[in-house]
């Protein structure tokens, strides 16, 4: 029994490969430059494809549907709706917040829309109370359709997109259908101007 254990070690002494055997793009660890360039390529490509997807979408213009004005917002993949404007002439993005009762922006957007220090105030919003500043007199303007005179808050965290709140949204019919929301001018607000 012992010559036959000794005889299988030996065989399989043989037949472990050695480092020589060992294909040329891993030996001593080293890659191959074409492996590594493909890796790096499929990053680089996943990484512009999930950054497309999780953009959200942004609805820029009014169109004019049946002598009425209107902004078609897709809905973006987290579940909420984009639309571009600007605040006293400075572009930014709005999130259209139903719950919301005014704008709200971040002060950094603020300074860039040279928006002045307003007053202090408290905001109960769904993180709970906040201290900001509101101010009055404000010019926004969303897909053509300008509102004046309005008071924004202006509060820490908001974020790069401001909150699109009722204060706007009054003055707008909102229809949600599917994936889509719609906001149309309301014939008789005397602030919507075309």
């Amino acid at each position: 029994i012992s010559d036959h254990l000794s005889e299988s070690r030996r065989t399989a002494t043989h037949s472990m490969p050695s480092s020589r055997q060992i294909p040329n793009s891993t030996v001593q660890g080293r890659i191959h430059p074409a492996f590594l360039l493909f890796w790096i390529a499929l990053a680089v490509v996943a990484y512009f494809g999930m950054d497309a997807l999780i953009k959200p979408k942004v609805a820029s213009v009014s169109v004019t549907v049946e002598g009425e004005r209107e902004i078609v917002i897709p809905r973006s993949r987290n579940g909420h709706y984009y639309v571009a404007g600007t605040i006293n002439g400075y572009p930014t993005t709005f999130m259209v917040d139903t719950g919301a009762s005014t704008v709200a922006i971040d002060p950094q957007v603020a300074r860039g829309a040279g928006v002045p220090k307003g007053n202090p105030s408290t905001f109960h919003t769904a993180s709970g109370e906040t201290q900001g500043e509101m101010v009055a007199s404000q010019a926004i303007s969303i897909g053509g359709l300008r509102f004046s005179n309005l008071r924004i808050a202006v509060i820490d965290g908001v974020g790069e997109y401001g909150l699109l709140g009722q204060n706007v949204l009054r003055h707008l019919d909102v229809i949600q259908s599917g994936d889509q929301m719609i906001l149309r001018a309301k014939t008789n607000s005397e602030e919507t101007s075309k």
